[in-house]
Parts: C-alpha cells; structure tokens; sequence
C-alpha cells in the first residue's frame, strides 16, 4: 500500500425508532410473524396514499442536528424505481436531488493519535424494503414484508476515509451519536443499521478518484472492516499485475465464511433508477423554528459531554470516552458524582464494575448495579472502611444479596481496623513466613514487596489498608517501597 491509497465512502441506512411506518400507520416491531405487519399502502393496493411520519421526520431532523448537517426548510420525496419483490409498489419513496439534509461531519480518532474530520455529503430519508428468504436449494425465495416501509435515514460520508480501521472508527461514532440521542437502537443483528461501503485505490498522489465497487449490506462494523481490507486488497493486486481495466464499477456481497467478496450485479446509476418526484406526497416544508425547537430539546451530545468530563472532572480522555460511549453510563457516572463519590472512583467503578454487571446480566445498570448500593460502596472504599481489593472480590456478591455495603461487610468482618498494634504484628507474622521475599525484597527487587502486601492482607482477612499494610513492611524492613 506504499504505492497506492484507497478511497472509501460509506452509505449506512439507520432505522429511526418509530413504532409505524414512514408513510403508513402500519407497525414495524422486529420479530412479529412473517407479513402481519402490512396494509394498502405497504402492499401497494391501487388508491392507496402515502401520509408522512411527523415522528420520523423528528428523528430525522435530531439525527442531522447531532451530525452537525443543515437541515433544509424546504426538501421532496422521490420515487426511486425497483423491479424487486419485495417491494410491491414497484418503486422505493426516499429523496434524490432535495434532501432534508446536507453536510455535516463526523471526528474519529486515529489509530496513531490525533483526529480526523469526516465530512458527510448528506442524509435523506426513505422507507426500507421487505426482506427475501432464501431457502437452501430451494426453487424459490419467501418475501417477508414486515420490514417495508420502514423509516429510514441514509447517512452518506464523503470519500474521506483512507483504511479500513478508519472505516470502523466512523461507524462506532455515528452509532454513538445515533443511540445518544434516541434516533435508533442501531441494532445491527436486527437490520436497523446496515452499511454499504464504496471501496477504489489510486496511485499515491493521484488526485483522480479509480473505480470503486460497492460492498453491500454489511451487517456488523467487523465485516464493514473486513470486507473493505480484502476489497482493498484485490484492487491492489490487480494494479500491480496491469489488470488495472479489470477493476469494475460492480456490486458485491461479502461472504463472511469465505472471507471474499462475489459481483452481485453491475452497479446502477441515478438515470437508472428513473427518480420523479413522488406525486401522492407534497413537499416536505421544515421550519427554520420547529429545527430550533427539536435542537433546544436534545440532550447534551456525547463529543460535548465527553470534553467536560475530562476538563470537570480531570478524566484521561479514554475513560471520558468510554464512559460517553452511552447516555445511559453517562448518566450513572455522573448520579455517584452527585451522590458524593470521588471522580476518579466513580469513574473506574462504572467502567469495571457497573458495566461487567449490567452486560453479565444483560440489565441495564441501575438495576443490574443500583445507584445507592454503588455509591455507597464507593464511599466505604474511599474513606478507607473496605480496602478496594476486598470490594472488587465482594462486588457480584454483594449486589447479588441486595444488602446495604457496610452491614454486608460487617457481617464477613472486612471492615477495616485502625489497630497500630495488630497490624504490626501482621505484617511480622507475614514477613516470617515468606523468608525468600523478604531476601529479594533486601536484595534490590522492591517489586517482590507486592507479594507480601497480599499475604498481609490475606492474614488480615482483608480488615487493613494496603497502605498501611506496605508502610509497616517498609518500616519492618527497614526499605523504602
């Protein structure tokens, strides 16, 4: 890849969280059984008119104002021609040359340091198609039609993205942004985000775009990198072998056990598609005041959220970015804040303990790690009443009996003592028992006294500080650790 660059763009078709259609009030929950979800309009039955989803077109609108686009007062709905079968209209409703948004950008953060800005050419909205299931050799395919008509936002990058790892730091941001701001589930497994990526290369230098190929409807962010990187890679191969004419502009699907890619169909155009304005649906008019209003209801967005965590709260940026990945972690991290916990505590317990919690039992935190649990806990090992070591151990215990910190720690007696006395003779008792550790400690390995400090604490049950268990060993010892 020294002598050649690649260029990839990326069209992701987000689901927006509506409980009906885009242009029907058809419901569209994921799972129902096969076609209980259509009516006329879905089924395209003659006399049936399309009515837009003023829920959808929100949604649209926060999606646009939380990727920093423009939202036009004034756009249109196409028509946008299909010979499929799942779509029975003949014809997908979306937007061709006035969409409801243009620009916009996305900053993703680079595997060697430092930022880039991906810009967005647009967003429209469209409904989704219905689905084909294939039977295993098989003479036919069944049509699901649950799915069309389905609200639909597009969201096209420029050719901005040079790799496949940068590829896949766009889309864990725009899911982010997607999901903060409860546009979408961005549910990949479930078809409510999927991604096509336009793929070419040229030489180093070359200003000239080569001919791409699209890869469609990847459905997860590893095939998304996977697909590219072998894309990339065979674009590559054929340069330097001189078969750079075999580089067609194509389709294609990636097969995740292959691990390559297969020409689906020779890649259409815009006059291919024969787009007209849809003559069932006026223009779709946007007030500059009802985008203000939706801007002015929307949360703090997770870029902004994540710099104030850093400068508020003095978080190194991966832990302010880990816990910014959700609004929902956010929000917790911030309630033990409010509830007194330390910064730096609050942090490390959500991102460690809260989230191992809430993933293992597949609930969401406050009730898988309850605030007021966790936060006392916290404040135990803050002020030195449990040591950290003893609370990590004790952690899905304790949340698992529902009791109070203290009273659960009371009861195994970790409470930490405050005995000069009894941890002297501790931390005698474990320096006799480990003679070895105490010859490497005396011989120049200070790191061995971490052995001992865990033997202490085992002896103590763990009712001592740590740093009161390593200064009585560096005074017994007569070393400075």
């Amino acid at each position: 890849m020294s002598e050649y660059e690649a260029v990839i763009g990326l069209e992701v078709h987000c689901q927006l969280a509506t409980r009906t259609k885009m242009f029907t009030g058809a419901t569209c929950d994921f799972g129902r059984e096969p076609n209980s979800q259509v009516d006329v309009v879905t089924l395209g039955l003659p006399g049936a008119l399309p009515v837009v989803n003023g829920q959808a077109v929100e949604l649209a609108v926060r999606a646009a104002l939380s990727l920093n686009g423009t939202v036009a007062e004034h756009s249109k709905f196409d028509r946008k021609h299909y010979f499929y079968p799942d779509l029975p209209k003949g014809y997908q409703i979306s937007q061709f040359d006035e969409p409801y948004c243009t620009g916009g950008s996305i900053t993703i953060e680079l595997e060697g340091g430092g930022t880039k800005v991906i810009r967005l050419t647009r967003i429209h909205m469209e409904e989704d198609a219905g689905k084909l299931i294939h039977q295993d050799g098989g003479k036919w395919s069944e049509v699901d039609l649950n799915r069309a008509g389905t609200p639909l936002i597009e969201i096209v990058s420029d050719p901005d993205l040079r790799s496949a790892q940068e590829a896949y730091a766009y889309l864990v941001e725009l899911k982010r942004s997607l999901k903060w701001v409860g546009v979408s589930d961005c549910e990949m497994q479930e078809g409510s985000l999927r991604c096509d990526a336009n793929v070419s290369i040229r030489p180093v230098g070359q200003a000239k775009f080569g001919t791409r190929c699209e890869i469609k409807n990847l459905n997860s962010f590893r095939a998304v990198e996977a697909a590219i990187e072998h894309e990339i890679r065979q674009q590559v191969a054929l340069h330097k072998a001189g078969r750079y004419h075999e580089v067609v502009q194509c389709t294609k699907l990636w097969d995740p056990d292959l691990k390559t890619t297969k020409v689906m169909r020779t890649k259409e155009n815009a006059a291919d598609y024969r787009y007209f304005p849809d003559p069932d649906l006026p223009a779709l008019v946007i007030p500059a005041a009802r985008v203000e209003a939706i801007r002015s209801a929307m949360p703090e967005l997770p870029q902004i959220r994540e710099a104030r965590f850093q400068s508020q709260y003095a978080l190194e940026r991966a832990a302010a970015k880990e816990l910014t990945a959700e609004s929902p972690i956010a929000d917790y991290f911030e309630a033990l804040i409010a509830a007194g916990c330390p910064a730096k505590l609050a942090a490390n317990w959500t991102r460690e303990e809260a989230i191992r919690l809430a993933n293992d039992q597949h609930k969401p935190l406050t009730v898988a790690a309850p605030l007021p649990i966790m936060a006392e806990l916290i404040l135990l090992v803050a002020n030195n009443k449990v040591a950290r070591v003893v609370a990590k151990a004790e952690c899905s215990e304790l949340f698992a009996s529902g009791q109070k910190p203290e009273a659960y720690f009371t009861a195994k007696d970790q409470i930490q003592v405050q005995d000069t006395a009894a941890l002297a003779a501790l931390v005698a008792q474990a320096i006799a028992q480990e003679a070895k550790v105490v010859e490497d400690i005396r011989s120049g390995k200070l790191s061995a006294a971490g052995r001992l400090v865990g033997v202490s604490m085992k002896l103590s049950g763990g009712k001592f500080n740590p740093n009161d268990v390593k200064a009585e060993l560096a005074k017994q010892l007569g070393v400075a650790l």
